[in-house]
């Protein structure tokens, strides 16, 4: 909305989009999936963590306590949260959304594994200060917007080929950045609504609760003048 919130709106009220700043457009959109069953509760064994931990509490970007920080262990290695799927293999486009805020942390590597045929590794590191994406591989597609208190809405998009196994991997990288390095146990960064969808970009976040939602296609009607805004 026009405080940079994520805002859930009633059925048959018009959605109004900010996110390019300044004048709203009206949101229509298709019918989209948000395929992760839980959008916020990090906390569920639904998600996987290795070397790390998430905590509760904190703002999220509706406003609420209901965002989480991932935070590393003090190991040596990998410190990240993923989610495994399986998908059709016929050569869709995935895309995959979270919004992440920086704490002790300034730095992600964001993946999207396929596997099951031939296999694709598409990943970037992000800047979540200069908000810049770095080291793209495996024909991966990178945006984001800006969200309210300093979270960023990211969005990554890849074509699986013929893989039927998509993974979601978001990882804690230092300074470097690098993904691999040795944890303190307090550093992390803040995590909220993750979505992912059969679709070529991200669309409006679907919060899920322990299963898949779909949010049917916007349509409008009775414009008036068809001259000036058709149906």
């Amino acid at each position: 909305n026009e405080n940079g919130l994520i805002e859930e709106v009633a059925a048959n009220v018009p959605r109004l989009d900010y996110s390019d700043g300044g004048c709203p457009s009206l949101l229509l959109e298709p019918t989209a999936t948000n395929l992760i069953a839980y959008s916020e509760d990090f906390s569920n064994a639904y998600w996987f963590k290795l070397t790390s931990s998430v905590v509760s509490g904190f703002v999220s970007p509706d406003g609420g306590l209901n965002a989480f920080k991932l935070v590393e262990d003090t190991n040596t290695g990998f410190h990240y949260i993923n989610r495994s799927f399986t998908i059709p293999n016929t050569n869709l486009d995935y895309t995959f959304s979270f919004k992440v805020k920086k704490a002790e942390r300034n730095n992600i590597w964001i993946q999207l594994y396929a596997s099951g045929g031939t296999i694709i590794e598409a990943s970037a590191y992000f800047d979540l200060t200069t908000k810049v994406f770095s080291s793209l591989t495996g024909g991966i597609i990178c945006n984001y917007t800006d969200l309210a208190d300093g979270y960023i809405d990211l969005k990554v998009t890849v074509n699986c080929g013929n893989n039927n196994n998509l993974q979601t991997n978001v990882y804690i990288a230092d300074s470097t950045p690098a993904r691999i390095y040795t944890g303190d146990a307090t550093s992390g960064i803040y995590i909220y609504g993750a979505q992912l969808e059969q679709n070529s970009y991200a669309t409006s976040y679907i919060k899920t609760v322990g299963t898949t939602q779909t949010r049917v296609a916007d349509t409008a009607s009775g414009s008036g003048s068809s001259t000036v805004i058709n149906s």
